[in-house]
């Protein structure tokens, strides 16, 4: 199984480079940013722009990432916490490498095949799945006749909304509001309730 294409295969040494420089982490965002710009210029500047392309451009991050905490492990250098919020290197703890082999998420990342066999819809399913689990709202939820307007104040939104507009302004405000960030789980079930009451009205 081949682990990464030889065209990435430069990506690991940076990354090293970049953590190392960064002790208290960066988020996924962060690389990107520094990885878009020189003098590295690996990822062209819409590389984000559209599902297929974000999901691709993370998934390459993340095997390297994944490799990277390998060698890392492999070495004694440390270990390396990796979420999409905040990833940065961790002491070394003896039992480290048992830590690492129970990783599900390392097995999926290191298997180049998942990158090549998910499409455009796949991906969808995916993001769709991830901000509904991220929400933390039932899916059984209904939008308690919640008008169209009062969605739209809710999600900052005028009309006319394209469904991409739609799920973009949503998982921003969701991501803003969720009791992680500060939020509140009522903040999040409303957020839901528009987002839900908006995306009926854009099918029907």
């Amino acid at each position: 199984m081949q682990h990464t294409p030889s065209d990435w295969a430069p990506l690991q040494p940076i990354l090293q480079h970049i953590l190392l420089s960064h002790s208290d982490g960066l988020s996924e965002f962060d690389i990107f940013q520094i990885l878009k710009a020189p003098p590295y210029e690996l990822f062209s500047q819409d590389a984000l722009q559209n599902p297929l392309s974000m999901f691709q451009s993370h998934f390459i991050l993340f095997n390297a990432l994944y490799q990277l905490a390998d060698s890392w492990v492999e070495t004694e250098m440390g270990g390396l916490d990796i979420h999409c919020t905040c990833i940065r290197r961790l002491p070394w703890q003896a039992g480290q490498h048992g830590i690492v082999a129970e990783d599900n998420l390392r097995a999926y990342y290191l298997d180049w095949e998942n990158f090549k066999d998910t499409n455009q819809s796949q991906v969808e399913d995916l993001l769709n799945s991830f901000w509904d689990a991220f929400s933390g709202v039932s899916s059984t939820v209904n939008n308690n006749q919640m008008t169209l307007q009062q969605a739209l104040d809710l999600l900052n939104l005028s009309s006319p909304f394209s469904e991409q507009r739609l799920k973009q302004q949503y998982r921003k405000m969701l991501h803003k509001h969720h009791p992680d960030k500060g939020g509140t789980q009522s903040k999040t079930i409303e957020l839901y309730k528009a987002y839900q009451a908006l995306k009926s009205a854009y099918k029907d």
